[in-house]
Parts: structure tokens; C-alpha cells; sequence
């Protein structure tokens, strides 16, 4: 016969069953921990210690290059450029020598067959010397006047000197010599007039229009040609830092556009950031002889295609 509990006697026994089960859950929660603890331990004993990125810190929650360190060589430690996040590489501080084409063996003059040339009275003086080496003129087509900036495609049409084009609508002008490839070079007109920001969306807004109409054809962009020192001091907008910057920030437009920069810069600035007095009559534009420094620069630094007709003794060609 089962022993009579009154119901106070009942409760308290639940009370210390109750106690028992959250000790024993208790010592097994902390025997768990205990073990694991351990199990760390050794392993941590037996795995090298990771060490810490140098070239980057935590900054306001975000991977960045640790900026306050030195670089060992021309571009060792890639400090500057690059913002590394988690999943993507994001360039916040460009500079154009690590967005730029780089050189690609050399073609024949054949490659500019279907080059179409866009440009301002820089880009006309390739059109105009047709007896110099490396003359591209009577071989690619041209779309270019003195003056003439991003905004100039964008906006209204365009007046051509000497009537070898009829007036007409920039970025259809374009369109309509079916080019295969085309190379860019505007900014000097524009520097003198419009704002860095103004400029860059111009410049944006026609490299897209283009991007849509062909979207088949190779763009190179070109990086805005330096000017004499003596011009800049005339004219401090065309000073080799403020081209330096500007030319950093085309070349981050490419790069987010997904066309090819040109570094014309790196052809015809000399050490100081320059362009040899020797080169130019007035400062700015070229002298004939030395539009072949230009010409030769783009033959050598080409997007690499199969059919690029590359010269003997390149790494592409095929004989």
C-alpha cells in the first residue's frame, strides 16, 4: 500500500527533483564548455598564429589600405588605390599607370582601317599631316574640330572646319562611319571652362550614348596630353598636377565603364610632367613631326584580339 504524501510533502519533493535536474544540467552545460575550452586550446597550440594584413587596417568598420605605410618599389605594397571591402575591390583613389593599357606587341599600320579618331584640334592635327611617319590620315576616319568637348556630343550639333564633315549631331556623326574601333582624346578645351565634376559627367554621358549605339566596337579613351611647362604657368588649369589628377579620375571612368584608358601622358610628358618645349609651337598642340610619338604609342598598346594584324617579331603574330 502506497505510503499517504499530504500535499505539501508532495511539493516539496518536486521542489528538490526539480533542483537535482538544473544541477545536473548545470555541471553537464559546464563540463561541455570546460572540454571545449581545452579542445581550443590544443589546437590553437598546434596552428600557427595568424598575423595580421600590414597593408590594411580597420577604419570605421571597413578594410582599408594602411595608408601610413611605405612602399618598396614602383607599385610593391599597393597602397593608395585600391579600397578592399569584404566581397569586391572598389577604386577610390585611382591613379591612371594602374588602369591604364598596358603595352600589347605592335600592329601594322592596316589596324587603323576601321579606327575612327574623336577628338578636339589635338586629335585634327592626326588628320591633317598626312606625310608624316605613321600618318593615319587617308587610313582611319575622323570626327574632330578644334573646341570641341565631351558636352559638344551631347549637346546640339556640331560645325565642322574646312567642310569635311556637314553639321550634324556628334554622337551620330560618329555612329555613321561604322567604326570597328575608336579612340577618344578630349579635355584641354574643357579644362578652360568647365568644372573637373561638369567635365566627367559629360565625358560619362557620351562614352555611354556610344556604348549603346555600338555596342561591338572597341573604345579607347585617351588621357588628356600634357602642355608645356611654360604654357602652365601661363595657364596654371593646365598645371602637370591638375592633369594628373584629371586624367587619374578618366581613367577610374573607364574602368567603371568598361572601356580601355590610353595613357597618352606617359608617350609625351617628359620627367616633369611636361611636354618637351622642342615638340610644340604654341605650347599645347604638337608639331607635325611628332604626331608619330602618338601614333606609335597607340599601335603598341592595343586591346589583344586574334585578328589584330600584329608586326614580325610581336608576341602575337602568327606569320
Amino acid at each position: 500500500m502506497a505510503k499517504y504524501l499530504s500535499p505539501e510533502a508532495k511539493l516539496k519533493r518536486a521542489k528538490k527533483r526539480k533542483a537535482k535536474r538544473m544541477a545536473i544540467s548545470a555541471f553537464l552545460v559546464a563540463l561541455v564548455l570546460t572540454v571545449s575550452y581545452v579542445i581550443v586550446q590544443i589546437i590553437n597550440m598546434f596552428t600557427p598564429s595568424a598575423k595580421p594584413d600590414p597593408d590594411l587596417i580597420i577604419k570605421d568598420g571597413i578594410l582599408e589600405p594602411n595608408t601610413s605605410l611605405e612602399t618598396e618599389g614602383e607599385w610593391q605594397g599597393f597602397v593608395g588605390p585600391i579600397k578592399k571591402t569584404i566581397n569586391e575591390f572598389e577604386v577610390v583613389a585611382p591613379d591612371s599607370r594602374m588602369l591604364q593599357l598596358p603595352e600589347n606587341g605592335s600592329v601594322d599600320m592596316s589596324y587603323f582601317e576601321n579606327v575612327t579618331f574623336v577628338g578636339d584640334s589635338l586629335t585634327e592635327g592626326l588628320r591633317i599631316y598626312p606625310n608624316i611617319e605613321n600618318a593615319v590620315a587617308g587610313i582611319a576616319k575622323f570626327v574632330s574640330n578644334k573646341n570641341l568637348t565631351p558636352r559638344s556630343f551631347i549637346e546640339g550639333e556640331i560645325t565642322f572646319d574646312n567642310n569635311y564633315r556637314p553639321k550634324q549631331n556628334g554622337i551620330e556623326a560618329i555612329v555613321e562611319t561604322y567604326p570597328g574601333k575608336i579612340y577618344i582624346t578630349l579635355g584641354t578645351n574643357a579644362l578652360t571652362f568647365m568644372t573637373d565634376e561638369q567635365f566627367l559627367y559629360y565625358y560619362n554621358q557620351m562614352i555611354s550614348q556610344l556604348q549603346e549605339k555600338l555596342p561591338n566596337t572597341i573604345i579607347y579613351v585617351c588621357s588628356i596630353t600634357p602642355t608645356t611647362a611654360a604654357e602652365a604657368q601661363k595657364r596654371p588649369i593646365f598645371a602637370a598636377e591638375r592633369l594628373y589628377v584629371v586624367n587619374n579620375q578618366i581613367a577610374k571612368m573607364c574602368n567603371e565603364l568598361g572601356v580601355n584608358f590610353v595613357n597618352l601622358h606617359e608617350a609625351l610628358a617628359g620627367e616633369d610632367g611636361y611636354l618637351n618645349p622642342a615638340w610644340s609651337g604654341d605650347g599645347i598642340h604638337l608639331k607635325p613631326e611628332y604626331y608619330s610619338i602618338w601614333v606609335q604609342y597607340l599601335m603598341t598598346h592595343t586591346v589583344h584580339r586574334p585578328d589584330n594584324p600584329y608586326i614580325p617579331g610581336s608576341p602575337y603574330y602568327k606569320g
